[in-house]
């Protein structure tokens, strides 16, 4: 199929909507290692659709309902009990986790640490550790980029976060916070099909080497606490406080944010870096704009704060790769009280589930919607509804870190394809999985070859 510009046109793969009408079996089935594979098409050509089987939650596809439940009655549509006993574990009582008046408070002391500007001033930290993944292929390579990504990545937040890392062995701390996550995200059934009120009040066993973890950012905040400010994120939440009601962070519930940002920053940008690379590599009239433009806009120097915003086609194709393959690809919302929304009376306890990846893929609001195609998201082209396209979610709950996952893919994709070619080895399938991210099954073996 030609595209407008009279190019092939690149559908990457992916599941299609299934044609089945789902039903118990197939949440039993699929609901813990394959839930897109358990989506019937209506998922992504209906407004809502109802699961089927006990505790069930409706899927919502209509951007104005969505807006409802994340703006306009998100009281009323809280995160949940399950969400709590899953993330608590690793976020504490950090923002992710708290409800009320603790969450609105850290929310808006966090929130100037997180200005755009302050991100693109990161921009050195982001692109160094993609030219040290690039000093690593000097010579060519045959490596797992999924792995890789997740090490770039990890370097990144590492430096940016805490100014190099504070005398952690980064291979050690990765490796460790990587287990971490697993054991603590591993699917259980009871996720999918026990009530709220089942969840509330339980709690995981504690995942091994969290305790660990937590005394060794407890005392690096000791440690920082004490020392010269050195301009990163650790010293900007430092100093930060709720103008509303003066609140500052305790050492406990910096800790539990920083452990947080640390982790789900690491994670899902190292996912969205794999899904970009793939895609810009697969389709070479993107690989051939992509390095045209950051070589006009940067020449030969590293990327910098003064490129980020002039990287235009780069943060296009980063924008797709979060529209075909979203990280955060579904959203669990829980009613605490009744709600209409879209016409639709809901009561307590009654479950919301915002397909993203589905959104994403919608018939009835994307043109060609499983096409490889950056331009829709040229300036000249009308930016997407905020609920219709919501790689970072939407409402108050928006990931706070959204603005520094964006900079560091534009910089981290730029200087990646600036500097090399990437071929997906042919004997490898490349199919999106799904565990807490929307992954890739199986890694990303790739051959990567320098261009200098």
């Amino acid at each position: 199929m030609l595209d407008d510009a009279g190019e092939l046109s690149f559908v990457p793969p992916a599941p299609h909507p299934g044609s089945h009408k789902a039903n118990l079996f197939h949440l039993v089935r699929w609901g813990m290692s394959r839930p897109l594979d358990a989506w019937p098409r209506a998922v992504f050509e209906e407004l809502s659709y109802r699961s089927p089987g006990p505790a069930a939650p409706l899927f919502i596809m209509d951007p104005a309902a969505i807006r409802a439940v994340f703006v306009d009655e998100a009281d009323a549509f809280t995160q949940g009990a399950m969400f709590r006993r899953m993330m608590r574990p690793v976020w504490g009582e950090g923002i992710l986790t708290s409800e009320g008046p603790a969450w609105r408070w850290q929310r808006r002391a966090s929130a100037p640490a997180f200005r755009p500007a302050h991100m693109d001033a990161l921009a050195p930290f982001m692109a160094q550790a993609a030219q040290s993944g690039l000093d690593r292929w000097a010579h060519g390579a045959q490596v797992d980029f999924a792995q890789e990504a997740g090490r770039m990545t990890f370097d990144a937040i590492l430096d940016s976060t805490l100014s190099g890392g504070e005398g952690f062995e980064r291979a050690s701390l990765r490796s460790r916070i990587t287990g971490f996550l697993s054991k603590v995200l591993t699917p259980r059934l009871s996720f999918y099909m026990a009530s709220d009120r089942w969840h509330e009040g339980r709690s995981l066993p504690p995942a091994p080497g969290a305790a660990g973890l937590r005394r060794d950012v407890d005392a690096m905040i000791r440690h920082r606490r004490e020392g010269e400010p050195r301009g990163d994120l650790v010293d900007l939440l430092l100093g930060a406080h709720d103008p509303e009601s003066g609140h500052t962070m305790d050492d406990a519930t910096l800790r539990d944010n920083l452990l947080g940002f640390m982790v789900a920053g690491y994670q899902t940008s190292s996912v969205a870096l794999t899904w970009s690379v793939f895609l810009a590599s697969q389709h070479a009239p993107t690989a051939a704009r992509l390095r045209a433009e950051v070589e006009a806009v940067a020449g030969e120097a590293s990327i910098g704060p003064e490129h980020v915003e002039r990287l235009i086609f780069t943060r296009q194709v980063v924008s797709e790769a979060l529209r075909l393959y979203p990280p955060a690809f579904q959203l669990y919302r829980v009613c605490v009280r009744e709600a209409v929304v879209g016409g639709r009376v809901f009561r307590p306890g009654d479950k919301v589930l915002i397909p993203i990846y589905a959104l994403h893929r919608h018939r009835r609001w994307w043109r060609d919607p499983d096409v490889f195609d950056p331009d829709r998201f040229a300036p000249d082209r009308p930016a997407p509804d905020r609920h219709l396209y919501m790689p970072f979610g939407a409402g108050g709950r928006v990931c706070l870190g959204a603005a520094f996952a964006m900079t560091e893919l534009v910089v981290m994709l730029a200087t990646l394809m600036r500097g090399a070619t990437f071929t997906v080895d042919p004997n490898h399938r490349v199919w999106p999985g799904t565990a807490f991210e929307l992954l890739p099954r199986g890694g990303m073996p790739m051959r990567i070859k320098p261009r200098r």
